[in-house]
């Protein structure tokens, strides 16, 4: 299946919203740290989130350094250099020299920081040592080398940095002890972490300490072990009963384990406990309303202080409860109040109308909007337009927008036009549109991406293929692109040996992800291995539900004889998309009603 190109700030906030109290109350995973992996952890359990090591981290976050000394000049310019060109690797050997050489911390940061942007942890573990006894009170180098370390498979040296930080957060038990979780829970050997944890735990004379109670609690449910997380945070609650950070947690652990009543209990407290914590009672009014009782999970929210994010919150809330009248009484608000930061409420405002269904007044509060959101106002503005039928008054604004010279911005409103034309089935023209982009920023990956979609859509291979090889041969480890041109290939041609290949490169790089999965099950459909097809568009079914992967999935079931129930997944995917050529066309194949 094609990965549908997601456009930076195009759409409202409403489904993140909508879906945030949820992901308060059920994930139960914590910050991740220095994993480089992302942290699904709710904003309400993010305490004192250590320095991330993240690939993509901005090598330049520390200003470029001039050393005095010419040998470690050398180093740190060639690095320069070499990091200009693009060449991170090479650059962060080279730092590292000049790290060695050098008794300027900042140089071993800058070395640390330009390893991270290559993903050599080998070289982020060097450095960081360094910057850490060049400058042995810095949390983050302690962070960045327990991390390193850590994702290296280096338990006794993480112990040891591990144990510098909770030397140096001793004045606050609390943070040091998250710190230490946080970058413990994303090891792929939980059993020596739990040792290093043990140990550490043993030589801080911790093992009733209140903090590490609970960061213990956090661990135990990180390797899946609720029974022992929450017997954990009982006994932290027990010590002090009136902290709300130990009450939430307890009641996100019940709700994992299905005791309702529980949760209900524990929110309740966290919530008295501290009234002005946005996440906990957002979460409180989520499970409220989940027990029937919405009116009560609307009093929880009333109590916080009025801001316009909040009474965007609310309003998603209440229509999240079908209460439309209170939504709109919320919405009609920001016009009453006058709130200190006027973009951020009109913003707001601009986003509710949109979820009530008011696009003439959310296009007025767009124009309203200044400053940062600025842009996104803008291009929020050209798709309501369209979609109340002026598109070319929308075009227009995003004609008038690429007139900045952000190339950000630029290849955000040749990607918003195009897709406003696509909207209206206007393919060629949005082709163009790109071709127009891709003339000015060659190098844009997005544009070429949705030019990509799009030619496949019109049935133009040949562009399609050039596209995805182009993305493939800047990007190796795009799955995206390297999934599009393997689907391409299988639902399009018979070159199902290169489509397979592409499309297993894909599953290897993102084997979670459903549109790839559903790749996997429609080249195997087309090969005939329709058992091992099937098992594979049941599993994308499961992670993402979409009419696409209905059309497949009813498709090879039709194919091994269960008629009765492709019939029910064709309906499920008419249900939630009942315009999807796709679908459609396979509806028609099948001589059933589209």
């Amino acid at each position: 299946m094609l990965q549908a190109v997601i456009l930076p700030d195009m759409n409202s906030d409403y489904c993140f919203m909508k879906r945030l109290p949820s992901v308060l109350i059920f994930v139960l995973f914590v910050t991740t740290a220095c994993s480089g992996v992302q942290d699904s952890s709710p904003p309400a359990m993010q305490e004192a989130a250590p320095a991330q090591i993240d690939a993509a981290a901005d090598p330049v976050a520390v200003p470029v350094l001039e050393p005095t000394d010419p040998n470690v000049m050398y180093h740190v310019f060639t690095a320069e250099v070499l990091g200009a060109d693009g060449d991170f690797s090479a650059a962060a050997a080279e730092y590292l020299e000049a790290a060695l050489i050098s008794d300027d911390p900042q140089i071993a940061e800058r070395a640390t920081r330009v390893a991270v942007s290559a993903s050599e942890w080998q070289m982020v573990a060097l450095a960081s040592d360094r910057w850490a006894t060049l400058e042995p009170t810095s949390l983050d180098a302690r962070e960045l080398a327990a991390g390193s370390r850590l994702r290296e498979g280096d338990f006794v040296g993480a112990e040891y940095q591990l144990a510098k930080i909770l030397e140096l957060t001793a004045s606050d038990r609390g943070r040091g002890w998250q710190l230490v979780i946080a970058l413990l829970m994303p090891a792929n050997d939980h059993v020596r972490a739990n040792k290093v944890l043990d140990n550490l735990l043993a030589d801080f004379d911790a093992a009733s300490d209140v903090d590490a109670l609970f960061a213990r609690s956090r661990f135990a449910a990180q390797t899946g072990d609720l029974e022992e997380s929450g017997r954990l945070v009982d006994l932290a609650i027990e010590q002090e009963p009136g902290r709300a950070e130990f009450l939430a947690w307890s009641g996100r652990l019940a709700v994992n384990q299905g005791n309702n009543e529980l949760a209900l209990s524990r929110y309740q407290q966290a919530w008295q406990a501290d009234h002005g914590n946005l996440q906990v009672a957002m979460a409180y009014a989520e499970l409220l309303k989940r027990n029937n009782d919405p009116a009560a999970g609307q009093a929880v929210l009333e109590q916080l202080p009025d801001t316009p994010e909040m009474r965007f919150a609310r309003i998603v809330f209440a229509l999240d409860a079908e209460d439309m009248e209170s939504a709109e009484a919320l919405y009609r608000g920001f016009s009453e109040n006058r709130y200190r930061n006027t973009n951020e409420a009109a913003f707001q405002a601009a986003q509710s109308a949109e979820l009530l269904g008011f696009p003439r007044e959310a296009i007025n509060w767009y124009k309203q909007v200044e400053g940062e959101e600025s842009i996104r106002s803008v291009l929020r503005r050209a798709f309501l337009l369209a979609e109340l039928g002026d598109v070319e008054e929308g075009r227009n604004l995003l004609a008038n927008l690429r007139l900045q010279t952000d190339s950000n911005i630029k290849s955000q409103s040749y990607q918003a036009e195009a897709q406003i034309l696509q909207n209206v089935g206007n393919i060629e023209a949005a082709v163009q549109v790109l071709n127009n982009g891709l003339e000015t920023l060659p190098g844009d990956s997005g544009m070429r991406y949705m030019r990509g979609l799009l030619a496949v859509t019109l049935g133009q291979l040949e562009l399609a293929e050039a596209d995805f090889r182009v993305l493939i041969a800047a990007e190796p480890q795009n799955a995206a692109a390297i999934n599009a041109l393997g689907y391409t290939l299988a639902d399009m041609t018979d070159r199902y040996e290169e489509a397979e290949e592409l499309i297993f490169r894909a599953y290897r790089l993102q084997p979670t992800d459903a549109s790839i999965i559903d790749s996997m099950g429609w080249i195997a459909y087309r090969q005939g291995r329709l058992e091992e097809s099937e098992a594979y568009l049941r599993d994308a079914w499961e992670l993402m539900r979409n009419a696409e992967i209905a059309a497949h999935l009813g498709e090879v079931l039709w194919a091994r004889g269960k008629q009765d129930e492709a019939r029910s997944i064709w309906g499920m995917g008419k249900e939630m998309d009942a315009g999807n050529d796709t679908l459609v066309k396979t509806l028609q194949r099948f001589g059933e009603q589209p």
